[in-house]
């Protein structure tokens, strides 16, 4: 919580940045994104993208899955049932944190319609992408976060410690 406290402009700038980067690169590759082009798709930290004509949401959430991708299934307001839902939704905010940036989403798009449209596996792809992305961002360095924590710990034990 201290940590988005004190990244939050950075860090919300950056993740609305990604999700529409990562949404215009999705639809620009034949996957249909909900929201209005015009808006970006998205103003939050989520996609939702509609994949009826490629499969079932369940069907594709799984193969995404196989492919080291995790996404949600998604109902979305025109479907019939629960049972059968046609969207998936996408949140960016962790690999945000972990570096990703609007280029690094426009290849995990590529790889995401190899494996949505083509029905390919790119699980090695994934795998290869994820490896650039080792280091959290928007936290606290060790050393910093020691004086943080500190005054965080004595502000709740007082001067017991």
């Amino acid at each position: 919580a201290l940590e988005m406290k004190h990244f939050r402009e950075d860090y919300q700038k950056a993740v609305v940045n990604n999700a529409k980067s990562f949404a215009k690169s999705l639809y620009s590759k034949g996957i249909p994104v909900e929201g209005g082009e015009e808006d970006g798709f998205t103003k939050t930290h989520q996609v939702v993208i509609r994949v009826k004509k490629f499969g079932d949401g369940k069907e594709i959430a799984t193969r995404l899955e196989q492919n080291n991708i995790i996404v949600n299934f998604q109902a979305l307001p025109d479907d019939e049932t629960f049972y059968h839902p046609s969207g998936i939704r996408m949140g960016v905010s962790e690999m945000t944190r972990f570096g990703m940036n609007g280029e690094d989403f426009e290849t995990l798009s590529e790889i995401m319609a190899d494996i949505i449209i083509n029905n390919k596996n790119k699980k090695g792809d994934v795998e290869n992408l994820r490896k650039k992305f080792t280091k959290m961002r928007f936290s606290f360095d060790e050393e910093s976060s020691k004086g943080i924590y500190r005054k965080l710990i004595e502000s709740i034990f007082g001067n017991f410690l």
